[in-house]
């Protein structure tokens, strides 16, 4: 273990494992089949990269996504790793290059799409090379009860079948205990030992607003974090296009990501992103899988995720570096609606039947006023005990009630008025006192209830009408026209028999709470912070990879915390590894005593 522990400070530069790690590296130094379930930012890639460094012959990584292998590859290398990829980016004589570093034998690691690793050429070279273990990243992809179910990596199935003494190790972030199983068995590593990191994600602040004008509130939201790295998620293209030109109208750095761009576009959008030439990718769930920043501080969703697995993956993206950070869920019961259009597209009854469970899931989990992270950790089965959790919306702000009998009866009555005939809007337009051209045209202006809540805000009654579809005192038509219904709950209500709480409006969004001293653009140094991560930036671009690849928040956090001004200091900060601290070392200890000599730059 002593070298091991020599391993990873040499080359990773840290002095000590996270949790569960250490034992999983045995047990792949050890030639075990192993299963690690283990959320972003938890250290999966360091199980399988470390022991490859100890271990004779080469580790072959299967990875689903070009942008990461190319990215974990670069930042391999930056630690003094020799690792490699094979992919349709590169060249043929590019790729004969690799393959000739193969057969000498001069590679740790070598990252291959499932689609490549299955073709009989390549297995054919495969079988002649000294394997120690392969490590299957992104295990989740083999289940099709997995969020991001892709049929080649059910062929990978054929490695214990041709590499019958060769080890496994499967990881993923994200695995209900059905998927769980589902990707041991494909693999065939029913003697895997499995280990299950907590899901709990305590850097990150889960909060939901109900939507209320969503172009300002993510504008609001934008403004107040300037120069932050963050995601927002939308489900249609449309409406990325729309959301990005509008940041842009207002000289927000936002760009584009969907697959109705032209994947030259992509490309260029996800490296402006990754090289920090821009803040915010506004994209749909298209993007973020293969995306290894670590510096993300905060992920929107503009809309409904697909599921809570969607949610889990899509957010776990925020603080991979461990530092706080932000999780924004706009949400309107009204998108429903339009996501049960897309259910009703797919092919089979059982992928619909399957959707449409995960939606109320998700639908759940939104008018929830129990604990966000409580709710997250028993949807993937882990015990817990911590009644508050200090960082969501429900925890820190818990969500008021009021006696909303009498609005109810108001807005049951309206639809009772016209005769069940009309949807949300409609509806909104008569108990406002609007003089809509709908309204006059069917005399609604003259109805008992016409102006009857006029006082309170369109938005509110809006909100309190899909409050009352959720509760189950109306219902709304699946089709194009969502007809209002009253239920057999609401006569009870009608004739003041029932009691009903609602949700108190939000009144904007919450004040964002003080972040921990953790948070590297609240540190008592933010002008050295940004002096650091121009030199780092400049340094990244130099060597055509991310600036994370040089060095993460964190490290230059500590940077600012000790201030070191020897080699040897230096080589104290977590993540500067040998190799880091001989290219590196020097320019930034540079940069620090400078600063410090000249507080004012």
């Amino acid at each position: 273990m002593e070298k091991t522990l020599n391993v990873l400070e040499t080359y990773f530069g840290y002095s000590q494992f996270r949790p569960l790690q250490q034992a999983i590296v045995q047990d792949v130094l050890d030639k075990k089949d192993v299963f690690v379930l283990m959320p972003t930012g938890g250290g999966k890639s360091l199980c399988y990269q470390l022991p490859s460094v100890i271990l004779k012959g080469v580790t072959i990584v299967v990875s689903p996504l070009i942008s990461l292998m190319k990215d974990q590859v670069d930042a391999l290398n930056q630690n003094g790793i020799k690792a490699a990829y094979l992919n349709s980016s590169l060249t043929s004589s590019e790729q004969q290059a690799i393959i000739q570093l193969l057969e000498q034998n001069k590679l740790s690691l070598l990252y291959v799409a499932p689609e490549r690793l299955v073709q009989d050429n390549f297995m054919k070279l495969l079988k002649q090379l000294p394997i120690n273990f392969f490590a299957i990243d992104e295990a989740h992809c083999i289940s099709q009860w997995g969020h991001d179910f892709r049929p080649e990596y059910r062929q990978l199935r054929l490695l214990r079948e041709d590499f019958p003494k060769t080890s496994v190790i499967a990881l993923t972030a994200t695995a209900t205990p059905r998927v769980r199983q589902d990707i041991i068995s494909a693999l065939s590593i029913e003697t895997a030992k499995t280990y299950q990191a907590s899901f709990n994600r305590p850097n990150l602040t889960y909060r939901i607003l109900q939507k209320n004008n969503p172009f300002s509130q993510v504008l609001e939201y934008v403004t107040s974090h300037p120069g932050e790295a963050g995601i927002i998620y939308c489900n249609s293209r449309k409406t990325v296009e729309s959301l990005t030109e509008k940041l842009n109208q207002r000289k927000i750095k936002a760009l584009a990501y969907h697959a109705g761009l032209p994947d030259a576009t992509r490309k260029r959008n996800q490296e402006a992103f990754l090289r920090e030439n821009t803040d915010i990718i506004v994209a749909t769930i298209a993007f973020g899988m293969g995306i290894d920043k670590p510096n993300v501080r905060f992920v929107i969703h503009y809309n409904l995720p697909q599921s809570l697995e969607h949610y889990y993956q899509e957010t776990g993206r925020a603080g991979r570096d461990g530092l706080p950070s932000d999780c924004l869920f706009l949400y309107s019961y009204a998108d429903k609606f339009s996501q049960e259009r897309f259910i009703a597209e797919k092919e089979t009854e059982e992928e619909r039947q399957l959707a449409k469970a995960q939606l109320h899931r998700v639908l759940d989990y939104a008018q929830s006023k129990l604990c966000r992270h409580n709710l997250l950790l028993q949807y993937f089965a882990e015990q817990t005990t911590q009644a508050n959790c200090g960082s969501c919306d429900n925890c820190l702000s818990p969500k008021e009630t009021f006696d909303g009998t009498v609005v109810s009866q108001k807005i049951l009555s309206c639809v009772y008025r016209v005769q069940e005939r009309f949807g949300t809007s409609h509806l909104i337009h008569i108990l406002t006192g609007s003089q809509a051209e709908k309204v006059l045209q069917y005399g609604h202006d003259r109805l008992s209830t016409y102006g009857i809540i006029k006082d309170h805000p369109a938005s509110d009654i809006k909100m309190y009408l899909y409050e009352l579809i959720h509760l189950g005192y109306l219902t709304q038509t699946q089709d194009q026209y969502a007809i209002v219904h009253l239920t057999p709950k609401s006569k009870a209500v009608l004739q003041g028999k029932e009691k009903v709480l609602l949700t108190k409006p939000p009144l904007r969004l919450p004040k964002q709470d003080k972040k921990s001293q953790n948070n590297p653009t609240t540190t008592s140094d933010p002008e050295l912070f940004q002096q650091l991560r121009a030199l780092r930036k400049r340094l990244a671009d130099e060597r055509n990879v991310p600036p994370y690849v040089i060095f993460s928040d964190a490290s230059l956090k500590e940077m600012i915390t000790f201030l070191p001004q020897t080699t040897e200091e230096f080589a104290e900060i977590k993540g500067v590894g040998a190799q880091k601290l001989e290219h590196f070392g020097p320019i930034f200890l540079k940069e620090i005593t400078h600063y410090l000599a000249h507080p004012q730059g």
